[in-house]
């Protein structure tokens, strides 16, 4: 892969301060330098330039928590009221059966929306028996593949087996701990402390969750158990889902992942800290499930802080720019004048460091790898982070996995 110089209007290294009128240098699939474009240009004399013009380089979005897989599910889900009522459908739905081409078909529509709203990088849950791995693999897209791990699946499970390559790695992701047995979570944990490799679990999502970890008459128990032929486990009484599992040990010297985190008490934020959990908002899918909006001013302090769109199960698209504004507007409430800077933080190297891939992606630093979009948003604000919150799909004009194109609009020219 010959070297390449990328020269635009403005910069967002994300890592720093915004930068004008400069440029970068992928060599290798890795960003090789950055700084003044004119500098730059005499350094590499004779490397081909693609000169960008006015609008925002950045790093590629990461929408870290997906359901790639669930895009068929969408036209089966009626009204419903809460989030055991929408358990229910989706249950009900799988019941009912679907077809591989239309897993197939759900995962390669769910490609196409992440690549054309700027994302980079996915964190995807996979629980159809590797059915979408090979369309992941294919598309280019960085990829973190989550094994979905349940009760009623561990006979089939591998816990020792993950593949891995420059883009492409895999991960166990216990769905949440009503559907993982106290044995079966220190299963997996067991394997993390053997691969190394970090964890994903969904919790505290609702709060049926937290009567569940009480051990108090809860819907998930007496609704959704017997609908999937489950019987209730013992488990250790816990004041919270986040409480729960630190009585299990779960987050000891360990990185996970955790998806939705809503119902946290506040005096927990700072143990989450200590630990270096990851955390993962999903703030459509959490409105859209009637959940809540988890305490976005106490994690605003935290570094390891993602988002992602969750599934079209729970969300109405997977448009990464909407789910962008949203969090805007969530953020804004919370702090203000910092809510743009925030929200393209946790977009980017906030879910890098989430999914503890802050050494590859998130920034544009050199010595990374040279996952990178480009928009051409034309607006007034003289702020760059605003200006991409307030970017469509329309905008991109160019996206890049590792130093390879996926997306372009324009056409690459000799630096003499």
């Amino acid at each position: 892969m010959e070297k390449l110089l990328i020269s635009a209007e403005t910069i967002l290294p994300i890592s720093s301060e915004p930068l004008k009128d400069s440029a970068l240098v992928i060599a290798g699939g890795k960003i090789e330098d950055i700084g003044n474009a004119p500098a730059l240009r005499k350094k590499y004399k004779g490397v081909k330039e693609r000169s960008l013009g006015n609008g925002t380089l950045l790093p590629g979005f990461i929408n870290a928590h997906a359901h790639l897989e669930l895009g068929w599910i969408k036209k089966r889900i009626g009204n419903f009221k809460g989030f055991t009522s929408w358990l229910q459908q989706i249950i009900r739905a799988k019941k009912e059966g679907v077809t591989n081409q239309e897993i197939e078909e759900s995962v390669a529509n769910g490609i196409k929306a992440q690549i054309e709203s700027g994302v980079t990088t996915v964190g995807e849950i996979s629980s159809y028996n590797g059915l979408d791995i090979p369309i992941l693999k294919k598309s280019g897209l960085r990829t973190v593949l989550f094994r979905e791990v349940v009760d009623s699946k561990e006979g089939m499970m591998d816990f020792d087996t993950f593949e891995t390559s420059d883009i492409y790695e895999e991960r166990l992701f216990p769905h949440a701990p009503y559907s993982c047995s106290p044995e079966l979570l220190k299963k997996t944990y067991n394997s993390h402390k053997k691969s190394n490799r970090p964890l994903g679990i969904h919790l505290a999502e609702s709060k049926e969750e937290i009567k569940f970890v009480n051990r108090k008459a809860n819907s998930i128990e007496n609704k959704i158990f017997p609908l999937i032929d489950k019987k209730s486990f013992k488990r250790k009484k816990a004041n919270t889902p986040f409480g729960y599992l630190n009585k299990l040990g779960f987050f000891d010297q360990s990185k996970v992942t955790t998806v939705h985190m809503v119902q946290v008490e506040s005096d927990e934020v700072k143990q989450i800290q200590n630990f270096g959990i990851g955390i993962i908002l999903c703030p459509r899918s959490n409105l859209f499930l009637q959940v809540g909006v988890p305490p976005l001013k106490e994690y605003s302090k935290l570094e390891r802080v993602g988002v992602g769109t969750d599934g079209l199960s729970s969300n109405y698209n997977l448009d990464f720019f909407e789910e962008l504004r949203f969090l805007h507007l969530l953020y804004s409430a919370a702090l203000g004048k910092e809510a743009s800077y925030e929200t393209i933080y946790t977009a980017t190297l906030g879910g890098a460091r989430a999914l503890f891939l802050e050494d590859k992606i998130g920034s544009l630093e050199i010595g990374k790898d040279a996952d990178l979009i480009f928009l051409n948003s034309k607006n007034d604000s003289n702020n760059p982070y605003l200006s991409v919150v307030s970017s469509t799909n329309e905008n991109l004009e160019l996206l890049m996995v590792r130093g390879k194109i996926l997306y372009s609009q324009k056409t690459i020219s000799s630096n003499n």
